[in-house]
């Protein structure tokens, strides 16, 4: 029965490919879903010799102008690359497109990323959840699925540690509204272990990570770091 179900579903794949090729989330070539060019331009545009280890601000590694007047709770940032050109485009489509497949594209990297940086540090995943409304108009949670492959690969158990409180969505704030809107606005039912990596898909003003990690550390955690795909150089 199992075979039968893996070779329908590899003939299924098979078909929907030859009818809709994969295309490049990050710049539409036909061929992979983020294609070598794109994840070249990751390491091109994004050095890890100049980014803030704090709040991962691409220019920040001796004095960071971002984050240096704001007391975080999470102590330590690690993103990908800037939200720019082909990342930024695959987000969106990861995020608002449903491509879901890129959350196992980015995850391993990501933790990769996390790894070269951190190295052993952490006892588990989670990550900052979706709003309710978010969720029901993409189908799912794109940070946990995200969350879920970068455990994987990191080697972490991932688990749901937080819960909304009903803040609003946050496209479209200025800064301020950013961080008013996210101020207490998660919870955290259980407690949690020492160390824990939260997931977000993009740093902004980091009011919402900071909301998160605030929750987290309410609850028992000694120490939070955040990855994150992207951090937003305004």
């Amino acid at each position: 029965m199992r075979s039968e179900y893996v070779h329908h579903r590899l003939w299924y794949e098979a078909v929907a490919e030859l009818l809709s090729p994969t295309r490049c989330a990050g710049c539409d070539t036909q061929g992979e879903l983020f294609c070598p060019a794109c994840r070249q331009s990751l390491k091109r545009d994004f050095r890890l010799s100049q980014v803030c280890p704090r709040c991962a601000a691409p220019y920040g590694a001796l004095v960071c102008t971002e984050c240096w007047e704001t007391d975080f709770s999470f102590s330590a940032t690690v993103a990908l690359g800037v939200l720019d050109g082909p990342l930024a485009r695959a987000i969106v489509v990861y995020k608002d497109g449903g491509e879901r497949r890129l959350s196992g594209i980015f995850g391993p990297p990501l933790a990769r990323r996390a790894r070269e940086v951190w190295g052993s540090f952490g006892q588990v995943v989670t990550w900052v959840p979706a709003s309710a409304r978010a969720r029901a108009r993409r189908g799912f949670d794109h940070a946990e699925q995200l969350a879920r492959a970068f455990a994987v690969a990191y080697g972490l158990p991932a688990r749901c540690l937080l819960s909304r409180a009903g803040a609003r969505d946050q496209r479209g704030l200025s800064r301020q509204e950013r961080r008013g809107n996210s101020h207490m606005s998660f919870r955290c039912s259980h407690p949690v272990p020492s160390e824990v990596i939260l997931i977000d898909d993009v740093f902004t003003t980091g009011a919402t990570a900071n909301a998160a990690a605030t929750a987290l550390r309410g609850a028992g955690a000694r120490k939070v770091r955040l990855a994150v795909l992207a951090r937003a150089w305004l």
